[in-house]
């Protein structure tokens, strides 16, 4: 009887984290419903309103509702947009706090007024918010206490950039960087096949493979991993069990198996850096490195915050190659070619976390991550 009960609260566990997991990211709004009228958006709106549903838990600005602790929600309406939290979920419902703050713009038309304050309306309804989801958990529907209904969609269908075999680089954990000199052919395959809002990635290490599913479709810049597992071999090597280690770790550390990622460049040319949300990057490339190229990657980067510079130090000469930057969200930032000093100037940039390439005279791109303090 005991271990019925435990099956059951395992199982439950399970399936709320998935629950919860199917929400995060941006849904769009399509249409409401109250009172038995289906209201579609207005023609005149060219972006969708959308709700938000963040990974990260925090509190209310202080003040009556800073007692209150819950998960990030925003959006915008047609003209204003909102900020909210949600501080309980089940696998069918979940409730708002009374906190909502929004801001106090016009609308342009009666038609838009009257669907941005129904759709505001529905989630400040006190009570809880079930929902369901439909279509392969690309549709997402809220009905609140009054049976009134926001009907939402994953964002516009988009390619799936991360479809397809990329070979592993490099990792970057903290500031400690482990490089594949092992086998070029190290690789994570997305398999773009859906079944049940899911798909199969897979792939291998220096010693063993492994196999998880991840949500599809994907979000613009975020991805959804879960149950992931890895076969138990042990390696014949301490390097190759630090590799692999660092590896199995990175899979490891968020809380709900949420990462970000950025795609640099296209085609055959192009890198993937995968973030786990703790200062790690996986780096991928379209293209498998030989071991002797990686092996001749020799480029190291110190970031000068006195002087607002990037110095880089290589043993190759990377006078005219080209360089680029960009944010954790693949947005290109600044791009130039590299002077003889060796140097690049951070005076315009922003303080956050960045990646830097470089496109060095043999055609080899390197990517390196850099904190801007």
């Amino acid at each position: 009887m005991v271990k019925n009960y435990v099956t059951f609260s395992l199982f439950f566990l399970f399936t709320l984290i998935l629950s919860s997991q199917n929400i995060t990211g941006n849904w769009n709004v399509i249409s409401l419903e109250s009172n038995g009228n289906t209201i579609s958006l207005p023609a005149t709106v060219t972006t969708a309103p959308n709700i938000n549903f963040d990974v990260f838990e925090a509190s209310p600005p202080a003040g009556p509702y800073d007692q209150y602790w819950g998960r990030y929600i925003n959006g915008n309406g047609i003209c204003n947009s909102f900020t909210s939290y949600f501080h309980e979920f089940t696998t069918e419902f979940i409730t708002l706090i009374p906190y909502f703050d929004s801001t106090d713009n016009t609308c342009t038309t009666t038609e838009e007024t009257d669907f941005e304050n129904l759709f505001f309306a529905i989630l400040q309804q006190p009570g809880n918010l079930t929902y369901t989801f439909s279509n392969n958990l690309h549709n997402l529907s809220f009905t609140n206490s009054l049976g009134e209904v926001i009907n939402l969609g994953r964002e516009n269908a988009m390619t799936n950039l991360l479809s397809g075999e990329w070979f592993i680089h490099s990792i970057w954990e903290y500031d400690l960087l482990f490089e594949n000199t092992f086998d070029p052919n190290l690789s994570i395959i997305f398999s773009d096949e859906i079944i049940n809002g899911q798909s199969n990635v897979f792939g291998s290490s220096t010693c063993n493979g492994f196999n998880a599913s991840y949500d599809n479709p994907i979000q613009t810049n975020s991805i959804v991993i879960r149950n992931m597992g890895w076969t138990l071999s042990t390696c014949n090597t301490t390097d190759e069990q630090y590799f692999e280690s660092s590896y199995n770790y990175f899979f490891h550390r968020y809380n709900e198996d949420i990462y970000t990622f950025e795609i640099l460049g296209t085609g055959s040319d192009a890198i993937l850096n995968l973030h786990n949300g703790y200062l790690s990057t996986i780096t991928y490339g379209r293209q498998a490195l030989s071991i002797e190229e990686n092996l001749e990657l020799t480029t190291k980067l110190i970031t000068d915050s006195v002087n607002n510079q990037l110095h880089i130090i290589s043993d190759n000469d990377l006078t005219n190659s080209e360089y680029a930057i960009y944010d954790v969200s693949g947005r290109q930032i600044q791009s130039n070619y590299i002077d003889a000093s060796n140097r690049i100037d951070l005076i315009n940039i922003s303080s956050g976390i960045y990646v830097l390439t470089i496109k060095n005279s043999k055609n080899q791109l390197e990517s390196f991550k850099f904190i801007k303090g």
